[in-house]
């Protein structure tokens, strides 16, 4: 949706989980010297200040990231997390998910982030071009979905893909939903990673409809797996109350991983704060 600018939610409690997840991925992608490709098809402007208009607005960062400000991380990829984070700080701004997958590229990987919103591509083409990464950052100006079908396989194919729209309209669920089956159909060991808010009654048509999502998923010949993020009980006007992140060919034991971190941040972010992993389709098993 070209309406939608993150500016405004940029460091919220949704980004959190979000980020630990695609931090996870990457490291354990790592972990072998073979090169890989990444894709975040909704990117944003890539970087945020927090004492912008929009952040400022809906201070929606402050029982979001600023909870996390000043702790003394124990789990390894809370820390690794939150170092990325600080080289911000500074600034007093926020890395999206183009800067900090920017952060952890090698020189052998590449990074293509898409943007279709003309603002938010002009901010992203600026904040990859001073990006630290040490990879190769492609910004593409066109709709994040048709983009990774079309790009899909790439070379070399080991990789994985960040998949995070908006979901402003019910229409985007199906549509995320046709760009997960013929990707995996072009790329099928890509590890895929779909965003999705959590949401109360006061969402109306909207309710239900990404664990109607996360049940399709469920269907395919493909290892499945959710972790969600709780931040306030499900009332009927808690409005976004979590969110969480559907796996597709999920990384070996990256469940661990994040679990573990979520686990100590749980503890940061308030007492009606919980978190959740749950196989939805584990063929290996």
């Amino acid at each position: 949706m070209l309406s939608y600018q993150h500016g405004y939610h940029a460091g919220n409690h949704a980004d959190i989980i979000k980020h630990l997840c695609w931090v996870a991925v990457i490291n354990r992608l790592k972990q072998k010297n073979k090169p890989f490709n990444l894709f975040d098809t909704h990117a944003g402007a890539g970087c945020y200040r927090l004492d912008s208009e929009q952040a400022l607005k809906t201070g929606e960062y402050q029982s979001g990231i600023a909870r996390l400000d000043n702790i003394a991380a124990h789990d390894p990829l809370l820390q690794d997390y939150l170092a990325i984070l600080s080289s911000y700080a500074s600034d007093n701004q926020y890395p999206g998910s183009p800067l900090i997958a920017s952060h952890l590229l090698r020189e052998q990987d590449a990074l293509h982030v898409m943007e279709l919103h003309p603002g938010e591509f002009e901010g992203l083409k600026q904040a990859t071009k001073r990006c630290s990464g040490a990879g190769q950052v492609h910004s593409h100006f066109r709709d994040g979905l048709a983009g990774l079908v079309a790009l899909s396989p790439p070379k070399p194919n080991r990789g994985a893909v960040l998949i995070d729209p908006p979901y402003e309209s019910r229409s985007e669920y199906p549509q995320v939903i046709s760009t997960v089956k013929q990707c995996l159909k072009r790329w099928p060991q890509a590890q895929l990673l779909v965003w999705y808010p959590l949401l109360s009654e006061r969402a109306g048509d909207k309710q239900g409809a990404a664990e109607a999502m996360c049940r399709t998923f469920a269907e395919l010949e493909h290892n499945v797996l959710t972790i969600e993020l709780r931040v306030t009980k499900n009332t009927p006007d808690a409005g976004m109350y979590g969110s969480g992140v559907c796996f597709i060919n999920p990384a070996w034991q990256v469940e661990k991983l994040i679990g573990s971190a979520l686990h100590e941040v749980v503890g940061y972010l308030g007492p009606d704060s919980d978190y959740s992993v749950a196989w939805l389709n584990n063929i290996e098993s």
